[in-house]
């Protein structure tokens, strides 16, 4: 009786010990399917401006330019990225970060999301759009891991 259990013990810590060491590719494809999901979700809650970024300002119905070429940068819905297994250093760890393509726009989100003095009815709406996402996010993102997370064990 006592060797049966030993041996159960034995099979169960081995199941266990195998599904508690991913390989960071392993890791990649399940953190990056949770990325997808919130990738989503922040693109969704993260507020556009009425600025139109191809040729110039917005003015009411026509774009003005006044003497300036057009803006290099993107809205920051567009700009939304992640690589699956990559953190925003760059390290491929099979953690996945999701964030902005560059400093400017993560600097930008920041100020959008955790306001600045003196803003708008409008502007003080749009705060925590992130907290907000992330909120929304987490029953898709845990779905879509778990998901992964079998079809990457084979359960």
């Amino acid at each position: 009786m006592m060797a049966d259990l030993d041996e159960d013990l034995l099979k169960w810590y081995e199941q266990v010990e195998k599904t508690a060491k991913l390989t960071p590719a392993q890791k990649a494809q399940i953190t990056g399917a949770g990325a997808k999901a919130f990738a989503s979700s922040l693109k969704q809650t993260t507020p556009m401006s009425s600025e139109n970024y191809s040729g110039g300002r917005s003015v009411g119905h026509a774009n003005v330019l006044h003497g300036k070429k057009p803006r290099k940068t993107k809205h920051l819905r567009d700009s939304i990225t992640y690589k699956p297994g990559f953190t925003s250093d760059k390290l491929f760890s099979g953690n996945t970060s999701v964030g902005f393509e560059d400093k400017y726009q993560a600097m930008v989100a920041r100020f959008v999301n955790n306001g600045t003095a003196g803003m708008s009815q409008k502007e003080v709406k749009n705060m925590h759009f992130i907290e907000k996402a992330q909120n929304r996010a987490k029953n898709e993102m845990l779905k879509a891991e778990a998901k992964k997370y079998k079809e990457v064990m084979g359960l």
